[in-house]
């Protein structure tokens, strides 16, 4: 694979949407108004989802890496649950590989990693989007209850690490939603910065293209702050030329407003150089003008 450079705009790529919540919430049928979806149903639940699709019933891990060349044909790969594939198909197919893993928890969780990222990488370069769902798992922590994506926990870090959002279905003021941040009491991820979406009522039209209509915001965030890096890091080249340059307080000045255009986590980083390479010409900055001065 080539080098991508920073200032390259990376392309539209799939992506990894873990959805979990509470039985009855509709997870499944939510996941089902994703584009071209195929479900594979480890959980015996594909025919409580409201829409049904295309199902592949897996009993074993090798039911699922058998139809690797028909999911060429689907935008979407669902599976439900992640549970049951990790913890339970994929491990029995490591062990039958190698018995020794069966002691070994540790080469054990090793080679399942290896598998589920060569599943992983054989639907994305199909183009295939994937959902994950994941019953809710309940844990106390004093009096405060705390909610994640139910898989034990090895299986769980390697799902949240591939996962480029994490979202926690529930009922607030009686309306389904979907919340993708994180808080003290739910795991979220949210690479796209999305805000909470309120999930269609199934009667409503607008329901039957949800899962599709995420999925793109995800996928065009994902891009688009590829294109924003890629302007970011053009400035910031642009104001080090500047900074070389600069020999006075007209040009500090135009230096510190162009540093107000950085997105906040490059801005103090510059300003630390502009302090270095400004001392070195005579300029030092004071803490109480809040500016450089001369001598």
């Amino acid at each position: 694979m080539p080098i991508i450079k920073k200032n390259d705009v990376t392309p539209e790529r799939p992506v990894i949407i873990v959805l979990y919540g509470t039985p009855g919430t509709g997870k499944t049928s939510l996941a089902t108004t994703a584009e071209r979806p195929l479900l594979i149903d480890t959980d015996r639940g594909y025919d409580r989802a409201v829409r049904r699709c295309d199902t592949l019933i897996a009993n074993r891990w090798e039911d699922i890496t058998a139809e690797y060349e028909t999911m060429k044909g689907y935008k979407t790969i669902i599976c439900d649950t992640a549970k049951a594939c990790l913890d339970d198909y994929l491990m029995n197919y490591a062990i039958q590989q190698n018995y020794k893993l069966k002691t070994n928890s540790l080469k054990r969780f090793g080679q399942m990693a290896e598998d589920f990222k060569s599943f992983v990488n054989i639907l994305r370069s199909n183009e295939s989007d994937i959902v994950f769902i994941c019953h809710d798992k309940e844990t106390s922590e004093g009096d405060v209850i705390k909610h994640s994506p139910d898989c034990t926990g090895q299986s769980k870090d390697l799902l949240l690490r591939i996962a480029d959002q994490v979202g926690y279905i529930s009922k607030v003021n009686g309306k389904r939603t979907i919340t993708f941040e994180p808080t003290d009491t739910y795991i979220g991820k949210n690479v796209a910065q999305l805000p909470m979406i309120e999930i269609p009522d199934v009667t409503k039209n607008e329901f039957s293209s949800c899962m599709a209509e995420i999925i793109s915001k995800v996928r065009s965030s994902i891009q688009n702050k590829s294109e924003e890096q890629r302007k970011a890091n053009e400035r910031l080249s642009e104001l080090r030329d500047q900074l070389k340059s600069a020999t006075t307080y007209e040009n500090i000045s135009e230096l510190i407003e162009g540093m107000k255009e950085l997105p906040k986590i490059l801005q103090y980083p510059f300003f630390e150089e502009m302090k270095s390479d400004l001392s070195a010409k005579g300029y030092s900055y004071d803490k109480d003008k809040k500016q450089f001065v001369k001598g």
